[in-house]
């Protein structure tokens, strides 16, 4: 079926991002830039000219970067870190740094004493969102990345510009809500494993390439048998979630998943930006107004309040929460997230990965006893 064939093809590409993101730089001859964090404005990097790229984490043994991080280094950072000196990044052109967690803070810094790629960014975003100076903060940071990426491709980068990545990229947010709402018969054609497919690829294709292969995957999915609803569902809530691994595990103890609060989920094309006025202002308007993860702060949005919401709409019977060890951020805000779910009497379990070295005999364990005592 072509729908099959589509998926099996970005499946490919996410399986092996790296030579992908090498062979297309050989044949464009255009720039790449490696992120960290969905709190990074692609659209700006878009608007340059340049392919933003998501680093995520990355499986195998950690040699190199030992010598340069704490061992209580999440694996994202340890991973990464790795691959950049093994040489497996060297098509990169530079990487941007946003301010997010301790950990990415001081990667930042080692990253540009070893590494020396061309482009080195640190995006200082604020950590107190409902301010007004905050706003003010926010908009002059992202008008300071505009005049280094300015200085990098010598070239200025217009409001034109900006509005036109703006649209691509909601194009490419909205496409990918499609996909990961159910229909109104509440029928999913894709697993959990297939949308991080969707997810991941989102992050690494040009947007025209991969908004092009999101619609043709849309005209056909209704061709496409639905999945079985007779399972388990759960919400899951954490930081990154980048391993087909762990999606494979639910299917395999019989649950679905019927809804995320995850970077590399929801969080990542949760809103767009407006397509109106200043596309600075705009930019930073999203930022604003997203529901923050834990290494933000805004009292007008409760984390909390909407995981109980969103999870109640999704009808799940428990949530699972996945964090990468050492994740202290995540961990922080855990104790707080489940006793909001145990006041709903929803019932809750934390995984806490490790991926390269994470014994996968003992999570499926663990997610099948869960999913057991719902009735799964």
């Amino acid at each position: 079926m072509e729908g099959r064939q589509i998926l099996a093809a970005l499946k490919t590409i996410a399986e092996n991002p790296f030579s992908y993101l090498g062979d297309w730089k050989k044949k464009t001859g255009q720039k790449i830039l490696g992120y960290f964090c969905t709190h990074t404005p692609e659209e700006m990097v878009l608007a340059a000219g340049l392919l933003p790229v998501r680093l995520l984490s990355n499986p195998g043994s950690i040699s190199l970067a030992s010598k340069h991080l704490q061992s209580y280094s999440c694996s994202l950072v340890q991973s990464s870190l790795e691959a950049a000196l093994r040489g497996d990044l060297n098509f990169l052109d530079g990487t941007v740094f946003p301010h997010t967690c301790d950990s990415i803070q001081r990667l930042s810094d080692i990253w540009a004493e070893n590494l020396r790629f061309p482009f080195h960014w640190d995006l200082v975003l604020p950590v107190k969102l409902h301010t007004k100076s905050a706003r003010a903060y926010l908009v002059q940071e992202l008008g300071r990345f505009r005049l280094g990426l300015q200085s990098f491709i010598g070239r200025s980068i217009s409001d034109d510009d900006l509005h036109a990545a703006i649209a691509l990229a909601n194009e490419n947010r909205s496409l990918l809500r499609k996909f990961y709402l159910p229909g109104a018969n509440g029928a999913r054609y894709f697993s959990a494993g297939e949308f991080l497919t969707l997810v991941k690829t989102a992050a690494l294709l040009p947007k025209e390439e991969h908004n092009a292969r999101l619609k043709r995957l849309l005209s056909v999915v209704g061709k496409e048998p639905p999945l079985s609803s007779d399972r388990v569902r759960l919400f899951l809530a954490g930081s990154v979630c980048d391993q087909s691994q762990i999606f494979e595990l639910f299917e395999l103890c019989g649950a679905s998943i019927a809804g995320d609060d995850l970077c590399t989920g929801w969080r990542y094309f949760t809103a767009d930006v407006s397509p109106e006025g200043d596309p600075l202002e705009a930019l930073a308007e999203r930022f604003i107004r997203k529901v923050p993860c834990p290494c933000k702060y805004n009292p007008n949005l409760d984390r909390g309040e909407d995981l109980l919401q969103r999870a109640a709409a999704a009808h799940v019977h428990g949530v699972v929460f996945i964090f990468f060890k050492f994740c202290d951020p995540h961990a922080f805000d855990y104790p707080y997230l489940k006793g909001g779910l145990e006041e709903q009497r929803i019932p809750s379990l934390l995984l806490e990965i490790e991926p390269g070295s994470q014994a996968w005999g003992s999570v499926q364990t663990r997610l099948r006893a869960f999913v057991e005592s719902l009735g799964g």
